[in-house]
């Protein structure tokens, strides 16, 4: 089909007229075996078989009425009386000017312009033939043509090679895809173009193995009600480049839907074509979850949960539904036309002429089914998987169940094998698609092999987002089929539990967060927004902030910094009361805010200006505002612009613009260094003998690492194969006396402060698509190990375990988009756990419980800490190495080695002087390399080969410690070119 993207295009509200025409061709040769029949109504069959068969002639305007009654009854009954159909159907049959092949498109073509030209040529046939009907006054238009369709194939069958495909033709196909001259064409109520092509019937006569004629007998009902859809918006839900199944019996638009039951009826549309048109609204399930009552629609009396939403992220859920192929306890009883005769007919079960594969104990026209569910492969719960991030991104396409691993609209199959869709061959060589099971139900007797009677991250099939990240999801406990049916919900483990999700009311994004005791701040365009812990906004603070906020809490009452040109702004707020104190400065602050504390305990605000100080404010209260200046530093020169600070809170390092191309760096200890590039970030932290330890990112992708008045290292991430590093945060990963550089791009990595890279890194994204925003970095003293957090592009979270490289258990999980602003993390006041919020680019708002106790925070926010301080203390040196030089510490990497350089590796104990000597398999050396080695952290020494050979090498690795000590290892060193 080509439906119409938009949902909602009926004129009225409740209704929807269709107009049909009859149309046949110029007559086929007889000998002429490329379409079934010669191109004229009744013209199908080669013997009489009267009455006693599904469809049967003639094929005139009441047979086509008769359909378009079954039509008016399904929609009826499906969309619990919100959809009438009406319909006229013109008497005359027209008759075109070309064969049936001639407006036939290719063989596995997706070009529609020769059924354009069909429509265009009838319809104006039709308007001159009937001046009388108002075309305009209709939603929708049917051609009704003599043939069958290019829709069915079946091995033996003769014919169809020309015949022509059953499509909807929208107004977007006309206007877009055919184009030309479309006058002539009728135009609905909407003033849009649409032409649905329908053949007279599906049925058709083939050969069987004796070469005797059999009668192939399919109806066009479940044809006629899926065009419709496609006109009120619905796309289909198969794959529409293989035309295989990926929803089977679940749903409407789905050719093994649109056909079961010999074609006479389809089961109800599924849930979420039910919501995009309008027909249902879910009850959306609250994080506490709890035990699931679910009744199946056709039992369902006012009160009842008919439908569930579990919500994953902000772009992904669960519709959860109670389906039943037989609710009201009757059977399925089945409404047809025989004649003149309307006759009724009751099947306690399927049997032999009546099943989902073949009902061909019916005959005449079947005009309504009491419940169109019949057509489901079974009863019991049915959990359905929606991803709106493939749907929007796909639906104009019509393709959003293309790819069966990452399908917009998917049924959770609870057998544990993913095989709607799959092709099968059976033991006599027939071949057979997927399409469902009573088995890919939900209930507690089921006997599938791999049913468990739950549904989580670790079953088959598991809970898991599109992208493979923990829904945080469980259902469990399914009870047996009945008209009501239970379970139990539950969202998180006994670690990782979503606290908070909730959408803010905002109209732009937020781009900064930060955390207090009391809630969050946030930042939207320069409004600062309160946000509770709840996801609640509960202030707002206009022309605030053009600054990350920092935020200082002190017994419950939260002061908030932030400035907006050459003003300083602090609001306060206690709970009960607030107040926003503000202070005009002489020149605009070009860095900051953050807060500090002075030498006598005294709580500040501090700002770097465009000349060069830096400016230090103490803080009011809410009764007395007013913001007091405490002093001023100057920067060793004058009119400098500083561009950023970090603080332990007493002391601070900034890093300021000398001139255009020039730029400065004065750290605690009032040393000055030379920079030839603005920074993206400046940290500070304390090395393992106390001193202060000053870490750079600059917009050349150079990581500085300053101390002492000496750069003690530079290195260059474009040389790790990555431009993209634009983040970095610091923290003590090993417990080895040693704070590492964590750099987020397209992959993780941990680098010491010698630029070593930290043993098991990098950590690549299993998706490929690398991290967005700063990383951030705590202890977890349940698991004993520093986790690392990060946050992909589109919206996976990431706990990486510092010591094994590995992802921690229950992570990913996922937003289903990402974070403007970086994720924080913070203590739960009340529960002692470390917990972490985020706001999406679309304003989702959540908090996860990712712990089961407090952890030691090292880097919490975008700027380290809530203060905004870019700090992070001396290392814990727990990890105690005694050993001077230890043996298997000792390598070098990549080994083997492909390119033009290779890190030789190494640990000492104190700082020494190395010497490295490498020589080749016959004994002669071929490199000298000298090192200084700064004493415990791994350094490395880089051996460029360019001009060696392949072979294999031994490097003899020498320290000489300060203390006269002296080691050495050696290393094997494969080169391969």
């Amino acid at each position: 089909m080509y439906p119409d993207t938009q949902s909602g295009t009926l004129s009225a509200p409740d209704s929807i007229r269709v107009l049909a025409v009859l149309v046949d061709f110029q007559e086929e040769k007889p000998d002429d075996q490329a379409t079934v029949g010669n191109g004229k109504f009744g013209s199908l069959y080669t013997k009489p078989y009267g009455n006693t068969i599904i469809d049967p002639l003639p094929h005139d305007g009441n047979y086509f009425t008769l359909h378009m009654k079954f039509a008016r009854n399904y929609f009826s009954n499906v969309s619990r009386g919100k959809l009438n159909v009406s319909y006229t159907v013109l008497p005359n049959v027209i008759t075109v000017s070309k064969k049936m092949r001639d407006y036939s498109p290719g063989i596995n073509s997706q070009d529609m312009s020769l059924l354009g030209t069909l429509a265009k040529e009838v319809w104006p046939l039709a308007k001159a033939q009937n001046p009388g009907v108002d075309f305009s006054s209709y939603d929708a238009f049917i051609i009704f043509h003599a043939g069958v369709g290019r829709d069915v194939t079946i091995p033996g069958s003769f014919g169809n090679e020309r015949d022509l495909p059953s499509v909807y033709l929208s107004d977007n196909m006309f206007r877009n895809k055919i184009g030309g001259d479309l006058s002539g064409l009728p135009l609905n109520r909407e003033g849009k173009y649409n032409t649905m092509i329908i053949p007279e019937t599906e049925s058709r006569e083939i050969k069987d193995v004796t070469g005797a004629i059999q009668l192939l007998q399919i109806s066009i009902n479940g044809l006629i009600v899926s065009s419709i859809g496609s006109h009120l918006g619905l796309p289909d839900l198969f794959d529409t480049k293989t035309g295989l199944s990926a929803i089977g019996r679940f749903g409407l638009m789905d050719g093994q839907a649109i056909f079961t039951y010999s074609g006479l009826f389809p089961p109800e549309p599924s849930p979420w074509e039910k919501m995009r048109l309008g027909w249902i609204s879910p009850v959306t399930a609250s994080l506490n979850g709890g035990k699931i009552s679910l009744t199946a629609l056709k039992a369902s009396v006012q009160g009842d949960t008919t439908l569930l939403k579990v919500p994953i992220n902000s772009t992904e859920y669960y519709l959860v539904e109670n389906r039943s192929r037989d609710a009201l306890k009757n059977g399925a009883v089945i409404t047809y036309v025989v004649g003149q005769d309307t006759l009724r007919r009751t099947f306690p079960k399927d049997t032999t002429g009546f099943s989902y594969d073949s009902a061909d104990s019916l005959r005449g026209v079947v005009i309504a089914v009491d419940e169109y569910d019949w057509a489901v492969p079974g009863s019991g719960i049915v959990i359905w998987h929606i991803d709106d991030n493939i749907i929007n991104a796909k639906i104009d396409s019509n393709t959003i169940n293309n790819d069966k691993f990452h399908r917009g609209v998917d049924v959770e199959e609870a057998d544990g094998v993913q095989d709607i869709g799959e092709k099968f061959t059976t033991i006599f060589g027939d071949q057979v698609i997927g399409e469902g099971t009573e088995f890919d139900l939900w209930y507690k007797s089921n006997s599938a092999p791999l049913y468990k009677n739950r549904f989580s991250f670790d079953t088959q099939p598991p809970a898991r987002t599109s992208k493979g990240a923990n829904s945080l999801v469980t259902m469990e406990d399914f009870s047996d089929i009945a008209n009501k049916m239970t379970f139990n919900l539950s969202f998180g483990d006994t670690v990782i539990k979503p606290l908070v999700y909730s959408k803010l009311p905002i109209g732009g994004s937020v781009h900064s967060l930060n955390a207090s005791g009391t809630g969050f701040y946030a930042l939207e365009g320069k409004t600062l927004l309160k946000i509770e812990n709840s996801g609640v906004i509960s202030d707002s603070v206009p022309s605030f902030s053009s600054f990350k906020p920092a935020v200082l809490n002190i017994k419950s009452m939260d002061y908030v910094a932030g400035a907006v040109g050459n003003v300083l702004k602090v609001y306060m707020n206690n709970g009960t009361s607030k107040a926003v104190s503000e202070q005009t400065l002489s020149e605009n602050i070009t860095a900051g805010p953050i807060f500090v504390t002075s030498g006598t305990g005294q709580n500040l605000a501090a700002v770097g200006t465009e000349k060069g100080k830096v400016a230090f404010y103490a803080l009011g209260t809410i009764t007395s505002p007013a913001l007091t200046l405490v002093k001023e530093d100057k920067l060793p020169q004058t009119d400098l612009e500083v561009m950023d600070l970090a603080s332990d809170g007493t002391s601070y390092s900034a890093f300021y613009e000398v001139s255009p191309g020039s730029y400065g760096l004065v750290d605690p200890a009032g040393k000055e260094y030379s920079f030839s590039s603005p920074v993206l970030k400046t940290a500070l932290t304390k090395d393992k003998k106390g001193n202060y330890v000053t870490v750079l990112l600059t917009m050349n992708n150079v990581i500085s690492v300053a101390s002492n008045g000496e750069i003690l290292k530079e290195i260059n991430l474009t040389k790790m194969g990555d431009s993209s590093f634009t983040y970095f945060s610091l923290g003590d990963l090993k417990q080895n006396g040693e704070n590492y550089i964590i750099v987020s791009g397209r992959r993780i990595e941990a680098l010491s402060l010698t630029g070593a890279q930290a043993d098991n890194f990098p950590f690549e994204d299993p998706q490929g698509g690398g991290f967005f925003g700063t990383p951030l970095v705590f202890y977890n003293n349940e698991l004993g190990a520093t986790e690392i957090v990060a946050q992909t592009g589109d919206g996976r979270i990431f706990a990486i375990n510092g010591t094994t490289g590995k992802t921690v258990k229950g992570f990913p999980v996922s937003t289903g988009e990402p974070a403007l602003a970086s994720p924080v993390l913070f203590n739960q006041d009340n529960t002692g756990k470390t917990s972490l919020s985020l706001v999406t680019m679309k304003n989702t708002f959540y908090t996860y419980n990712i712990t089961s106790q407090a952890g030691d925070l090292y880097w919490a926010s975008e700027n380290g800490t809530p203060e905004g301080t870019s700090f992070v203390p001396q290392a814990k040196y727990t990890n105690v190495q005694t050993a001077f030089m230890p043996k298997e510490r000792a390598y070098n990497w990549p080994n083997p080695v492909y390119g033009t350089e290779t890190n030789i590796r190494y640990f000492v104990s104190e700082d020494s002087k190395i010497d490295i000597r490498i020589f080749d398999l016959a004994g002669d050396l071929v490199a000298h390399l000298t090192d200084n080695a700064r004493g415990g952290l791994d350094n490395e020494t880089v051996w460029n080969v360019s001009g060696v050979q392949s072979g294999v090498y031994f490097a003899r690795i020498e320290a000489t410690g300060t203390s006269g000590k002296s080691e050495n290892n050696t290393i094997k060193i494969a080169i391969i070119k």
